[in-house]
């Protein structure tokens, strides 16, 4: 069985998709076979994690993360490599599909996994390659994606920042409240995908 690895994506690496990465290692645990990456399409290698980011959570463990983290240019290897591709947005995801189009079926907007891996359960050693499967098999059912004021309150909290005008991306805003909106969405829709794939309900900073 190859070894099952989740790679997240964002522009510069910088912000959404190191905050994802780390939020799910946090999420997944030390002893957790599955590992997880991040890179940018548009990254300058070697560039340091946002500070917004960085203080996010405060504990050591984070801390030497956020340290540790340089951005990197995302590379055909890595998305053909990955058992799963997890976008900040949907123009993202178009890039990479252009880049390794063998690789679409296991490519999703953070958003999309959180709303598509509803009902989601396994406890078999592959359950990345089974979210994968549950998540494509939803994807092309059609299922949309609730707006707010729709049904399903638990996922209304990945729709509550304002700018979000496509409800399957997260925006890559600036400025400090900017920031804390982006963060917050990350940390919710990827709160959603950690509970999907533990079995285990988790709760957004």
């Amino acid at each position: 069985m190859r070894d099952e690895k989740i790679l997240v994506v964002c522009a510069a690496n910088v912000c959404r998709s190191p905050l994802a990465e780390l939020a799910l290692r946090r999420g997944l645990g030390a002893d957790s076979p599955i590992t997880v990456s991040s890179a940018g399409v548009r990254a300058n290698a070697g560039d340091p994690i946002c500070a917004a980011v960085a203080s996010v959570h405060e504990d050591e463990e984070w801390q030497a993360w956020a340290q540790e983290h340089r951005a990197q240019p995302v590379t055909i290897e890595q998305v053909e490599q990955a058992s799963i591709v997890l976008t900040a947005s949907r123009d993202i995801r178009g890039e990479l599909v252009r880049m390794a189009p063998r690789s679409r079926d296991w490519m999703f907007t953070i958003k999309e996994a959180a709303h598509l891996g509803e009902g989601f359960s396994s406890s078999a050693s592959d359950r990345v390659v089974e979210y994968v499967a549950h998540l494509d098999r939803a994807r092309s059912r059609a299922v949309p994606l609730t707006p707010p004021g729709g049904p399903g309150a638990r996922l209304r909290q990945l729709f509550q920042a304002r700018g979000t005008v496509d409800p399957t991306s997260i925006a890559d805003r600036h400025g400090s409240r900017g920031h804390l909106e982006t963060i917050h969405e990350v940390d919710a829709a990827i709160a959603t995908v950690l509970a999907q794939l533990t079995g285990h309900r988790r709760h957004a900073s």
